[in-house]
């Protein structure tokens, strides 16, 4: 109950009271039998105030509402399926790559535990290589291209990459169709699987945007995302935390956005029940893939999949939640 407590009691009452406005606009009930009722949520149901908006909360009868994933469901479901004995693989980058090498469809190095001329053997041929954090403590923030053309000094890139403790993979570079929608980012498809009797199952896909100036696609930095179709299309609007709003077309560049599809999604799922089988003491993984020209590939791997945002009416426009699919999995 504490962590429920504490998210409770560090909540920002701005953040909460613009919430409870945007569901009274939309339901046109009392803001104060919408606050009233969010609190009994976070305290009874383990439901934030984000998500009593999300989940479209304020019309759910008591049936549906308890369709939901909550915070305690997925925390049950991280422990349940997933040994912390080796959910350490996927927090630490260099062993996820080493691991699911097969499925990432480009090279990477160890900087740290490779010479010079390994280093300069790799970048031979490449315009740009990305660096990240070799563990989850050194190097800390650091995700970044870095050019290695003929104008580069290598010698101080590797010197700054060994300082930083940085390893080494080759850029992305995305589908032309998936950079229509961002091209300053990698627009990721989050793809959430679960392994039971040694057979992985789709929960569901997330597709996430940048918006301009954006690096990443990331919805905490302010990107948009939506829960796309078993096919892989965009069939609902896509939704933004931090405007707490809906876009049909995207916000920079007036792409319509709805009835975009996802190029090699197939491909991508499959990829993705192929990988859940490689570590099969991580049964609940969520996998973020980017798709290139020549399919998609996996960028990393999460054993602890977010539960909101599938959940979202705005984008799902669903009136019930995820627990039935996932009961229906593990009880048969």
């Amino acid at each position: 109950m504490s962590s429920i407590f504490d998210r409770f009691e560090l909540s920002s009452i701005k953040r909460m009271l613009k919430n409870a406005k945007a569901v009274h606009d939309r339901s046109h009930k009392p803001t104060l039998f919408i606050l009233f009722d969010m609190a009994g949520c976070i305290l009874k149901d383990h439901v934030g105030y984000m998500e009593y908006n999300l989940f479209d909360f304020v019309n759910r009868t008591k049936e549906q509402r308890e369709t939901y994933v909550n915070f305690d469901y997925s925390q049950n479901l991280f422990k349940t399926l997933n040994d912390t004995a080796y959910t350490g693989i996927f927090n630490d980058k260099l062993s996820f790559n080493r691991l699911f090498k097969d499925y990432l469809g480009r090279d990477f190095l160890d900087v740290g535990n490779s010479t010079y001329e390994d280093f300069e053997k790799f970048c031979r041929g490449k315009k740009k290589i990305f660096a990240k954090p070799a563990d989850s403590c050194s190097g800390k923030g650091i995700y970044r291209n870095f050019d290695v053309d003929g104008s580069a000094d290598l010698h101080e890139l590797y010197d700054y990459l060994k300082e930083h403790s940085l390893f080494v993979e080759d850029s992305i570079v995305q589908n032309e169709k998936m950079s229509l929608l961002n091209p300053g980012s990698i627009n990721t498809v989050r793809i959430t699987t679960l392994l039971h009797n040694d057979e992985a199952h789709m929960m569901y896909a997330i597709l996430r945007i940048g918006l301009a100036g954006m690096s990443v696609d990331n919805v905490g930095s302010g990107g948009i995302y939506t829960l796309l179709s078993k096919d892989g299309e965009i069939i609902n609007p896509c939704w933004s935390d931090k405007t707490i709003s809906t876009y049909t077309k995207h916000p920079d560049s007036g792409m319509e956005l709805i009835g975009f599809k996802v190029p090699y999604f197939d491909e991508a799922v499959s990829l993705c029940k192929k990988a859940a089988l490689v570590e099969k003491h991580v049964r609940y993984v969520g996998w973020d893939i980017a798709i290139t020209d020549k399919g998609p590939t996996i960028v990393e791997g999460n054993p602890l999949p977010g539960y909101d945002m599938p959940q979202n009416h705005f984008v799902s426009g669903s009136v019930t939640g995820l627990k039935p699919e996932f009961e229906k999995i593990l009880n048969s």
